[in-house]
C-alpha cells in the first residue's frame, strides 16, 4: 500500500481497505470464522483488546542476506523457533521473578542462537545490554554488538544505533548526540522494513525536525507501519491487553501489575461458591493470560461454562465466540449461534454483535444481511464498538443496504474514538482517497500515526513500569525514552 498516491475511486482503493471492510468481527476477539459449515474448523482471529505481541517479538526472525540455501532452510527454521523461546521467556519475566534463574535460562538461549546466526545474535546482545535485560548494563558493549550486526545489513541494529547516536548513548552519556549519525541509521532501518524506524521519520517528516517537512513522506511512512499494524493485528488469535498508567500518579505508578495469590485465591473461592462475577472475571483473566496469571483457554473456558449455566449474559457471549473461534473448546457454529441467541435476548451488546456477524456470514444459521444489520445497530447503539465497525463495513459496501459513505464515516468514526484500529485505518484511507469527506493529507497522516502507535511496541509500556516498580530505574527510563521518541508528539530533540 502506497501512502504517496492519492486515489479518488472505491476501484482504485488499494487491496488492504477492501479486505478489511469486507471482514465481519465477533463481539470479543475480532476476525473471520469458518463458513463450510456448522462445524468446520475456524480460521485465526484476533482479540479486540487490540493491544501487542510479546516485548521481544519486535526481533527479526528473518535471514540476513541472500536467501537461505536448502541446506541452510533447517538452521533457519531453528532460529526462528530459538528466537520466539527467547521471546516467550522475556514477556514471562514477572516482578518477583528470580532475575539470576531468568538471566540464566536467557544467556543459554542466546548462546545456542550464537551458533545458528551470528549477525542475529549481535543485534540482540547489543538490544540486552543496551536494556540491561539478563546482561549487566553495558553501552560500550551494547555500541560494539550493534555496530557488528548493522555492518552486515541488520537494520534492527541500525535502528537501534539510531537510538543510541541520537541520545548521546554511544558515548555512555548524553552530552555528545549524534544527529547525522542517527538519522543516517534511522534511514537504513527504515529502508529494511524496522517499523519503529518509519515511525521516528514519519514524526519527523510530519514536523520538519531534521528533515524536510512533508505532509506525503510522513503519510508514506506511517501508513506502511499502520498497514503492517492491521495484518498483525488480523493474525492474533488473542492479543493480551495492554494496562495504560499515568506516572505522574504516585499510586497507580507503584501498583502491581500482577495479581497477588491470595487475590487470585479469593477469586478461586468465590468462584467455586457459585459467584457468576468472579467466574467470568477469572475466565477474562485466563483467557488473555492478564495480570499474571498463566494463559489457558480451557480454563477460560470452564469459568465462562459455570457462570452461563446461572444465565450470566457475558459469560455466554464469551463462550459462544470461543466455540465460534475453536479456542479452548471443541469449534461449533450452532453451539456459539445458540449462546450468542441467550444472551443477546438479554441485551448483551457483544451478544447482538456476534448474533450480527453470524447472521451476516451463515455461520449456524441462515445467512441474513438485514438481520445483521439489526443485530448490529442495537449493539452500536450500546457503544459497542465492533458493532460500529461492522455497520460501517456494511454502509462502505453496501452489503444489505445502500452505499452510503457518509454513514460508513460516522460508524468508524465512532468505533475509531475507542481506539478501534480497523476503524481508524479506515478512517486514514477515507481522509486519504476523500471518501465521505474532504480530502486530507494532515487528517489522513495522523490517523495512520494513530494506527502505528498501536503495534507490538506498546508492550514496552508494560515493560517499563515492571522495571520501575523493580526499581531498575535505567532500564525504565531507556525504555521510556524510546517510546517517547516512536509514539508521543516529543520534539526528538528535547528528549533526554
Amino acid at each position: 500500500m502506497s501512502g504517496m498516491r492519492w486515489k479518488t475511486s472505491v476501484q482504485a482503493m488499494p487491496k488492504a481497505i477492501l479486505f478489511l471492510l469486507f471482514l465481519g468481527y465477533g463481539p470479543l476477539m475480532h476476525g473471520e470464522a469458518s463458513a463450510s459449515g456448522d462445524d468446520a474448523d475456524s480460521s485465526s482471529l484476533s482479540s479486540n483488546n487490540e493491544g501487542s505481541t510479546t516485548f521481544a517479538a519486535a526481533l527479526s526472525t528473518e535471514p540476513i542476506g541472500e536467501n537461505p540455501s536448502k541446506s541452510g532452510s533447517n538452521k533457519t527454521a531453528e532460529m526462528i523457533a530459538l528466537l520466539e523461546e527467547i521471546s516467550e521467556l522475556r514477556d514471562s519475566r514477572r516482578i518477583d521473578s528470580d532475575e539470576e534463574e531468568w538471566a540464566e535460562k536467557l544467556s543459554k538461549l542466546v548462546d545456542k542462537a550464537e551458533s545458528l546466526d551470528n549477525t542475529k545474535t549481535a543485534e540482540l546482545k547489543g538490544e540486552l545490554y543496551l536494556l540491561g535485560e539478563g546482561f549487566p548494563r553495558n553501552l560500550t558493549l551494547a555500541l560494539k554488538f550493534l555496530k557488528e550486526a548493522a555492518a552486515k545489513g541488520n537494520p534492527r541494529a541500525q535502528m537501534h544505533l539510531g537510538f543510541m547516536y541520537g541520545k548521546g548513548f554511544h558515548k555512555n552519556g548524553l552530552a555528545d548526540k549524534d544527529e547525522a549519525q542517527s538519522l543516517l541509521n534511522y534511514y537504513f532501518a527504515a529502508l529494511g522494513g524496522v517499523a519503529e524506524a518509519q515511525m521516528v521519520l514519519g514524526f519527523r517528516h510530519l514536523y520538519g525536525y531534521g528533515v524536510p517537512k512533508s505532509c506525503t513522506a510522513s503519510m508514506k511512512y506511517y501508513s506502511k507501519v499502520a498497514d503492517a499494524v492491521v495484518e498483525y493485528h488480523s493474525k492474533k488469535a488473542i492479543s493480551k491487553p495492554i494496562e495504560l498508567v499515568r506516572l505522574s500518579d504516585d499510586k497507580a505508578r507503584n501498583n502491581k501489575l500482577e495479581e497477588t495469590e491470595d487475590v487470585i485465591q479469593y477469586y478461586q473461592h468465590s468462584a467455586d461458591n457459585g459467584n457468576a462475577d468472579a467466574q467470568v472475571a477469572l475466565g477474562q483473566l485466563n483467557f488473555y493470560g492478564a495480570r499474571g496469571v498463566q494463559q489457558n483457554t480451557e480454563a477460560a473456558a470452564r469459568y465462562f461454562r459455570q457462570a452461563a449455566e446461572q444465565g450470566n449474559a457475558a459469560a455466554k457471549a464469551n463462550l459462544a465466540q470461543m466455540h465460534m473461534q475453536g479456542l479452548g473448546v471443541e469449534q461449533n457454529n450452532k453451539t456459539a449461534f445458540k449462546y450468542f441467541h441467550e444472551a443477546a435476548a438479554k441485551g448483551d451488546a457483544a451478544a447482538q454483535n456476534g448474533l450480527g456477524y453470524m447472521y451476516l456470514h451463515g455461520y449456524g444459521t441462515t445467512k441474513d444481511q438485514k438481520k445483521a444489520i439489526k443485530f448490529f445497530k442495537m449493539s452500536a447503539e450500546q457503544g459497542n464498538v465492533d458493532a460500529q465497525f461492522n455497520l460501517g463495513v456494511m454502509y462502505f459496501g453496501g452489503m444489505g443496504i445502500d452505499v452510503d459513505y457518509g454513514a460508513a464515516l460516522q460508524y468508524f468514526t465512532l468505533a475509531g474514538h475507542q481506539g478501534h484500529i480497523r476503524s481508524l485505518f479506515n478512517l486514514a484511507q477515507m481522509h486519504m482517497n476523500g471518501l465521505g469527506t474532504v480530502q486530507s493529507c494532515p487528517i489522513a497522516v495522523k490517523l495512520f500515526k494513530s494506527v502505528s502507535e498501536r503495534g507490538y511496541w506498546a508492550k514496552w509500556l508494560t515493560s517499563a513500569h515492571k522495571d520501575y516498580i523493580r526499581e531498575d530505574y535505567d532500564s525504565a527510563l531507556i525504555k521510556s525514552v524510546w517510546l517517547l521518541l516512536i509514539l508521543y508528539k516529543c520534539h526528538p530533540f528535547m528528549l533526554v
